[in-house]
């Protein structure tokens, strides 16, 4: 008697489950973003969380000391970025200074977020992103990244930025990645003079997943000698 008990509950929640299952799914909306931050305040101006601005910062100072590209003079590293912009560390070695940090966001939000998200914005800005649907306006992406971003740190990378001469002569902010895909190969520097493989190969792939700070302060590599002095570098237009 108990037996039969038991397989008409079992029987009961799996056709509740089943049923459960069957309803209709929400909207989701794909949502991406790439920000260019000096400092950890103007990533939490932008509302996104404080926490993730600090976490990216970190992360982007410790791939910043394992693949910034080392110089045996400073005439050859300032060649590769801005005069007088890097710096000597304890080896005696040249670095460019840290010139702020990339965070990447990209993830999913539902239809719900976006409603919830909308509430939050003012009557003249909410009037901007359409009806139910996701017509975005910065502001809006701001709140949905933001709360995308509370509730998944897997959504987001980040990565050093440094400041570089672009081909006007004008000054900008870039990722080592983003410099190589555009051409650049840092052949003065010891890593892709001394190194044994190809030191664009090696950002490259250092660049092209997410990482955490736990395993980039672990890991060794190019860059690992740097001093604990870089810091961040003065303005300058983001790219």
């Amino acid at each position: 008697m108990k037996r039969s008990k038991y397989v008409q509950l079992s029987l009961a929640a799996s056709v509740a489950m089943a049923i459960s299952g069957c309803g209709p799914t929400e909207k989701t909306y794909a949502v991406q973003k790439k920000y260019n931050f000096q400092s950890v305040q103007q990533c939490a101006d932008e509302k996104l969380p404080v926490d993730v601005c600090s976490d990216a910062y970190m992360t982007a100072m410790a791939e910043h000391r394992r693949i910034a590209p080392v110089y045996d003079s400073q005439a050859d590293c300032d060649a590769d970025f801005v005069a007088d912009w890097c710096q000597q560390d304890s080896a005696g070695k040249f670095i460019p200074k840290l010139g702020g940090f990339e965070l990447t966001a990209d993830g999913q939000v539902t239809q719900s977020q976006v409603d919830a998200a909308k509430a939050q914005l003012p009557a003249s800005e909410a009037a901007n992103t359409g009806g139910s649907g996701f017509s975005t306006s910065s502001l809006l992406t701001g709140l949905l990244i933001g709360n995308m971003l509370s509730s998944n740190r897997n959504s987001y990378y980040s990565e050093p930025v440094y400041r570089y001469r672009d081909d006007r002569g004008s000054y900008s902010n870039s990722t080592l990645s983003q410099r190589i895909a555009k051409g650049s190969t840092f052949t003065k520097s010891n890593q892709a003079r001394y190194g044994s493989s190809n030191y664009a190969d090696s950002v490259r792939s250092s660049t092209s997943k997410p990482v955490s700070v736990a395993s980039s302060t672990s890991r060794g590599g190019f860059g690992s000698k740097a001093s604990a002095r870089s810091g961040w570098g003065g303005g300058g237009s983001s790219s």
